[in-house]
C-alpha cells in the first residue's frame, strides 16, 4: 500500500519539476499577506497526471472543520452503495384480540436520521404517520393497553462525542441521538427578552412539544448592544434543562433551535397523539427504551427491560431516502446529524457497534477498503468535523478525494458536492463566470478561526488527467472572515485557471 509520506514527497518534488503556476505564485503572496502571515495554513492542489498546481506546508495538520464530512460521506458512500435506504420498524409485544393489542406497540429505529425532518428529501410526517397507522390498523389494532416505545437501540454508545464543547452539544447544529431520531433531533424555543436589564426573559417551546422536560430559564435580560449569549444545557440522563445567559434588551422576539436529547421518545409521542386522535388509544402513552434497555416515560413507575427485536411481532417497515439523497444533503446543508449518523451507521455494520471507540475502527477499515492508509497522518474523532481534537493535512484531503475517484461511486461523490453559489457555497466565489463555478465541486468547513475548502476542478475538455484535487486549509487566522474568504476564493479561481 502507497505510504501517504511517499505521496507527499513525490508531489513536492513534482512542484519542483514544474514551472511556477499563476496559484503558487499567489500562494507567495499570501505567506506575507496581512490575512495570513501570523495564521496556521496548508494547500496542496494537484492533478491527477501528477503535476502540482500549488503546494505549501501541505502535511501541516490542521483543525478541518466540517471538511471532515468529505471522508465520512465518501466513505459510507463506498460502503452501503448510492442506493442503499435505511429502514424503520413497526412491531409489537403481547397479543391482540377482538382488535385490542394487549401489550406494547414499538417503533424500532434503523438509523433513518431523516424521519420528520421537514427537509427537500424526507417523508412528510403526516405522510408518514398515516403509512404507520395503516400497518397498524392491517394488523388488527384498534386499541392498545399498553405504550407506544420509540426503540433506538439499534445505535448504541453514546450519543454526542465527548470532545464536542459543552456550548456545542445543546445547539441545533450538535444534537446527538441513536437508532431512532424525531426532526432531527432538534427543539424550537420562542425567545422574549425584556425592555430593560435585568428583566426576565420570557422562554417558550414551540416545536417539538417535549412535555416530560422540566425546564428552567435563569436567563435575563442585558444592556443593549451586549448581543446573544443565550445557551442550552441538557441531557439524555434526565429530563431537565436550563436555558442560561443573557439577551441584550430591545430585540424582537426569535426562535432558537437548540438540541433535543429525547428523539425517540419524541417521536414515539408524536405517533401516540396521531393514533389518538385517529381512534387508536394507547392506555399507557408514548415511552422510550433508555441506553440500558430498560423502558421510561418518566412517570416515576419502575419500568421493565424492553422486549429484544427478534421477540417482537413485526408488522411492517418504512424506508429512508436512498443514501445518495441523504450524502448530497449532508453536504449541501453540512449537516452534522446527517454525518453524525452516517458514521455511526457504518461503524454498526462495520464493527457491530455504534459507539465512537468502534467508529474509529471502523473509520480505518473503510479507508482500508479505498487504499489509503491513516496511522500516524490524522486524527479524526467524529464523522462531522465538529470536534476540535480533529487533525487532518491538506495532503491527506488530496490522498482520499483522490482515492475515491477509483472507487466504484465516485460519479454519484462528485455530484453529492455543493459547487459554488449552491449549498453551503452559495456566496462562495460569486464574481467568477460561470465557466469556472460549474467546474469546481468542493466541501467548505468553517468554525471560530478556521476556514477550509476541499474538492475537485473538473477541466473543460475532456481528459481526466488534468482534473485538479485540492485542499487548503486555515486556522487561527484573526481578521476578518471576509478577507479569508476573498484570498481563498480567489486562489481556488487561480487554480481553476489552470485546467480551462
Amino acid at each position: 500500500m502507497k505510504k501517504i509520506i511517499a505521496f507527499g514527497t513525490a508531489l513536492i518534488a513534482s512542484l519542483a519539476m514544474h514551472a511556477q503556476t499563476a496559484a503558487q505564485a499567489y500562494v507567495k503572496v499570501l505567506e506575507g499577506s496581512e490575512e495570513l502571515r501570523d495564521a496556521v495554513w496548508g494547500v496542496l492542489a494537484v492533478k491527477v497526471n501528477g503535476d502540482t498546481v500549488a503546494c505549501y506546508r501541505p502535511n501541516t495538520r490542521m483543525l478541518p472543520a466540517s471538511n471532515t464530512k468529505l471522508i465520512t460521506t465518501g466513505l459510507a458512500l463506498n460502503e452501503f452503495g448510492e442506493n442503499h435506504r435505511f429502514s424503520t420498524h413497526l412491531a409489537y409485544t403481547g397479543e391482540i384480540k377482538n382488535g385490542v393489542l394487549d401489550g406494547d406497540l414499538y417503533i424500532v429505529g434503523g438509523g433513518d436520521p431523516t424521519i420528520a425532518s421537514g427537509d427537500s428529501i424526507s417523508i412528510h410526517t403526516k405522510d408518514l404517520f398515516a403509512r404507520w397507522e395503516k400497518m397498524v390498523r392491517a394488523a388488527g389494532i384498534k386499541k392498545i393497553d399498553g405504550r407506544i416505545i420509540g426503540d433506538g437501540r439499534y445505535l448504541d454508545g453514546e450519543t454526542e462525542h465527548l470532545s464536542w464543547e459543552i456550548e456545542d452539544v445543546g445547539y441545533d447544529y450538535a444534537p446527538g441521538g441513536n437508532g431512532l431520531c424525531f426532526y432531527e433531533n432538534i427543539a424550537k424555543f420562542k425567545i422574549t427578552p425584556g425592555k430593560l436589564a435585568g428583566d426576565a426573559v420570557g422562554v417558550e417551546s414551540v416545536y417539538p412539544k417535549t412535555p416530560w422536560i422540566t425546564l428552567s430559564t435563569p436567563c435575563v435580560t442585558a444592556e443593549k448592544g451586549t448581543g446573544n449569549d443565550l445557551y442550552y444545557v441538557t441531557t439524555d440522563m434526565a429530563p431537565v434543562a436550563e436555558m442560561r445567559g443573557t439577551i441584550e434588551a430591545g430585540r424582537k422576539p426569535f426562535t432558537m433551535s437548540c438540541s433535543n436529547k429525547y428523539g425517540a421518545l419524541t417521536c414515539a409521542y408524536y405517533f401516540y397523539k396521531h393514533l389518538n386522535d385517529s381512534g387508536i388509544v394507547a392506555k399507557l402513552g408514548p415511552a422510550e427504551v433508555d441506553s440500558r434497555g430498560y423502558i421510561r416515560d418518566f412517570s416515576g413507575d419502575k419500568m421493565p427491560k424492553a422486549v429484544a427485536f427478534e421477540n417482537m411481532n413485526q408488522i411492517g417497515v418504512t424506508q429512508s431516502p436512498t443514501l445518495f439523497d441523504i450524502i448530497r444533503k449532508t453536504n449541501y446543508d453540512s449537516d452534522n446529524f446527517y454525518a453524525e449518523s452516517l458514521l455511526r451507521l457504518m461503524s454498526k455494520v462495520l464493527t457491530g457497534s455504534a459507539c465512537y471507540d468502534s467508529c474509529a475502527v471502523a473509520r480505518s477499515i473503510a479507508l482500508d477498503h479505498i487504499g489509503v492508509e491513516t496511522e500516524k497522518n490524522v486524527r479524526i474523532k467524529d464523522g462531522s468535523g465538529l470536534s476540535r481534537e480533529d487533525y487532518i493535512s491538506p495532503e491527506f484531503f488530496v490522498d482520499f478525494l483522490k482515492h475515491m475517484r477509483a472507487t466504484p461511486v465516485w460519479d454519484a461523490y462528485l455530484h453529492s458536492l455543493p459547487q459554488p453559489t449552491k449549498g453551503t457555497l452559495t456566496t462562495r466565489l460569486r464574481t467568477a463566470p460561470s465557466s469556472v463555478k460549474s467546474r469546481i465541486y468542493m466541501k467548505s468547513g468553517s468554525m471560530g478561526g478556521v476556514r477550509c475548502f476541499s474538492g475537485y476542478i473538473i477541466p473543460t475538455g475532456g481528459d481526466s488527467s488534468q482534473t485538479i484535487i485540492f485542499s487548503v486549509l486555515t486556522n487561527n487566522a484573526i481578521v476578518d472572515v471576509s478577507r479569508i474568504n476573498f484570498c481563498l476564493d480567489k486562489l481556488i479561481g487561480l487554480m481553476a485557471e489552470e485546467n480551462k
